[in-house]
């Protein structure tokens, strides 16, 4: 697997910020500097909402993109949020792209500090700190629909951070506020790589403020592409640096998905994600599934776990697992009826198991991850073994986690469509099916049935899973999913669901009774239990799809035309962020990844 770009060596990997407070206020350790005083407000409006004209900005009613370096404790996308509320009137569903990069951020003990000190912030702060999450570092993703601001918090070094933003043409930045502590005390945040980033990353009519009147900062600024002006500081500072790019021009409005038409091939939990992703920004969509209802696929099981496979090195799968994992969780968190946060339990049954389970351990993030020895794990869940509980997550019911994301007015679903194709009417994609007529006048396509991708992409291969369903007691009643070389679900309806096999020869589709009680016969040896039922059990087939690598694929094929896949097993981990990640390309919003997770999921990586 190819090595992240990260200054992190592990996904898991703690960074906050190293504070001690003097009269309610942090003061860093580190730089030897505070982060802010008792006038920071008022400072903040002087120092970056003034200099990059935010007012007019909302006035002339365009989404905006802020790019932040030094995110701190938070004060200046607080102050900017509070803002942009207050002024913004624009109907758009999400106007205000904030990216902020930062390599040690705030734990929420240390942010309830902040919102004591200014008790004006505290309703936004509120808002942040019930989606803020540190369950690992590199990219995190948060919605505020309520203030029509999306934030794109990157956790990294500042260079690494810019460089990652360097893959996406989508990331142009309008404004920056440049925070980072005195250049001579924080000569990376200074450096001339940060500032030719800047100058590659901002929009023809880019602005900046910063507090700092440094010489080698204007000097900086100004050989990659800035007009900078010295000018009245704040306060008692004499001066702060403002400016924007040279030979200034109106820049085009960045296009957005307001009003495109998307049309989406497949309803599984890829799809959906991608259409629930699409309409924060105002697009209307349009889903196309070949049977009659949604997530008939391998996202239609009765019932579902998000199980992970977490690794603690530094490769772009150890990363996306860990992102995509927790996005997905705080995901399906909104949908209480059909996601249940109880957690998952692994309990070692091999070599394999038993290391990875050390792995976790010696992460020392006792906030994600609970080790259980062979005594607990017998007291708790009648296993003989040892064990290891991932605090967050749970199990679901895919097809109503489908409805649910898809329940909006801005989505149409048409069942019974068999995809066949597409070609391009000018600016305009037709589409065309086996059994209805052809669908025109779509700005964007994105194609994720599963095994139909084989049709058109190269590196794939299909398994084919199946699970069993036993009706009537059993001989453990479990309270969160378990899992040790296959998975026991709690029971639902009376009925417990174990799985899945991995079929990599098959010769159909149907359900096979054999491989049925095969599956029974080899849950009871891993788990040392007896199921039975056998003679009454329930079964379910659906076909998965991966790729040679074992990586996803999820990115654009051709202009205008994406695709999700491969996600073999990991669906209902994978989907909602790569869902997500191809709602931005069409959007020309700041990708949720890193450019070098973007590289490896890369959809035409396998073409001779």
């Amino acid at each position: 697997m190819p090595i992240h770009h990260s200054c992190f060596k592990n996904p898991f990997e703690e960074k906050h910020q190293d504070v001690k407070w003097e009269d309610s206020f942090p003061y860093s350790n580190e730089y030897q500097d505070r982060f802010f005083q008792d006038d920071a407000i008022a400072e903040i409006k002087n120092i970056f909402i003034e200099p990059n004209q935010l007012l007019e900005r909302i006035k002339n009613g365009s989404q905006l993109h802020i790019g932040e370096l030094g995110f701190g404790f938070g004060l200046n996308f607080f102050v900017t949020a509070k803002f942009w509320h207050e002024h913004n009137k624009s109907s758009d569903t999400l106007n205000l792209e904030y990216i902020a990069i930062d390599e040690a951020l705030p734990s929420k003990e240390q942010l309830l500090k902040v919102i004591n000190a200014f008790p004006e912030l505290k309703e936004i702060c509120n808002i942040f700190l019930d989606r803020y999450e540190l369950a690992h570092n590199d990219i995190q993703r948060i919605y505020f629909p309520s203030l029509k601001i999306r934030l794109t918090l990157i956790h990294n070094d500042i260079e690494s951070g810019l460089k990652n933003l360097l893959g996406f043409k989508n990331n142009q930045i309008d404004a920056w506020y440049l925070d980072g502590f005195d250049p001579k005390k924080n000569k990376s945040m200074w450096s001339n790589s940060v500032f030719q980033y800047i100058e590659f990353l901002s929009t023809r009519s880019a602005t900046f403020g910063t507090f700092t009147s440094a010489g080698f900062v204007r000097r900086g600024l100004k050989k990659f592409s800035f007009e900078v002006d010295k000018v009245k500081g704040f306060g008692k500072k004499r001066h702060k640096l403002i400016g924007r790019k040279l030979l200034s021009i109106p820049a085009p409005n960045i296009p957005s998905n307001k009003n495109k038409k998307i049309a989406i091939i497949g309803s599984g939990i890829a799809a959906c994600s991608a259409a629930y992703a699409a309409i924060q920004n105002g697009a209307q969509v349009e889903i196309f599934e070949s049977a009659d209802g949604i997530a008939a696929g391998a996202s239609g099981n009765p019932v579902a776990a998000m199980y992970p496979r977490f690794s603690a090195n530094n490769s772009s799968y150890s990363f996306l697992t860990a992102q995509s994992y927790f996005f997905a969780e705080k995901l399906y968190s909104q949908f209480s009826n059909a996601y249940k946060n109880t957690g998952l339990l692994f309990s070692h049954s091999n070599d394999y198991q038993q290391e990875w389970i050390e792995d976790m351990k010696s992460l020392n993030r006792e906030d994600l991850f609970k080790i259980i020895d062979k005594k607990e794990m017998k007291k708790l869940h009648g296993f003989d073994s040892n064990g290891l509980i991932v605090k967050k997550g749970g199990y679901l019911f895919p097809k109503l986690i489908c409805k649910e994301m898809t329940a909006h007015q801005n989505i149409k679903i048409s069942c019974n469509h068999y995809f066949d194709g597409w070609d391009k009417n000018k600016s305009k994609i037709d589409i065309h099916f086996r059994n209805q007529e052809k669908k025109s006048g779509f700005d964007d396509l994105i194609i994720a049935n599963g095994s139909g991708l084989t049709k058109y992409l190269s590196g794939l291969k299909i398994s084919k899973g199946q699970l069993v369903g036993l009706r009537g007691e059993q001989p453990i009643d479990l309270d969160l999913p378990i899992n040790s070389a296959g998975y026991i679900l709690p029971k639902i309806n009376n009925i417990t669901w174990i799985g899945s096999t991995h079929e990599r020869e098959f010769n159909d589709i149907d359900i096979c009774h054999k491989t049925g009680q095969e599956l029974i016969t080899k849950t009871n040896r891993n788990f040392n239990i007896n199921l039975s039922g056998s003679d009454n059990m329930l079964m379910e087939a659906h076909l998965r799809i991966g790729s040679k690598d074992r990586l996803p694929l999820a990115g654009k094929i051709e202009e205008n035309i994406y695709t999700i896949g491969a996600l073999g097993s990991r669906g209902f981990s994978l989907g909602p962020l790569l869902g997500d990640y191809v709602a931005s390309l069409i959007n020309n919003s700041p990708s949720p990844i890193s450019s070098g997770i973007a590289l490896a999921i890369e959809p035409l990586r396998f073409k001779d």
